[in-house]
C-alpha cells in the first residue's frame, strides 16, 4: 500500500494553491500533488531521447494528465501511467498559461 502523499501546497509557486490550480484550469476532476518519490518523471521524445527529470513539483489534473514543474523552470504536459510520468512538451513558466493549455 503506498505511503500517503506528503507534498503539500507550499510546494506550489508562490500565490498558488490546489483550489486555484482547480480553478483556474477548469479541472472538473480536481487537482492533487504527486509524491515525487512514489513516481518517475520522464521527458520523452527530448534532443538525446528520453531524458529522467528532476521537477520540484508534479500536479495530477486528473484523466491522467500531469503538469511538473521542471529545474529549468518551465512547466511540462504529461501522462501518468503505473507511476511513470512521461513529459512530452515544454508549457512556459507560467502556471495559469500551461493549465490553460489543457
Amino acid at each position: 500500500m503506498r505511503e500517503p502523499c506528503r507534498v503539500t501546497s507550499d510546494h506550489l509557486p508562490e500565490g498558488w494553491t490546489l483550489e486555484r490550480v482547480v480553478e483556474v484550469g477548469q479541472l472538473a476532476a480536481g487537482a492533487s500533488l504527486l509524491d515525487l518519490d512514489q513516481i518517475r518523471v520522464t521527458n520523452v521524445g527530448g534532443p538525446d531521447g528520453d531524458e529522467r527529470m528532476s521537477p520540484s513539483v508534479a500536479i495530477d489534473t486528473g484523466a491522467g494528465l500531469c503538469l511538473c514543474l521542471d529545474s529549468d523552470g518551465y512547466w511540462y504536459m504529461a501522462q501518468l501511467a503505473d507511476g511513470i510520468v512521461a513529459c512530452w512538451g515544454s508549457y512556459g513558466s507560467d502556471l495559469a498559461d500551461a493549465l490553460r493549455a489543457l
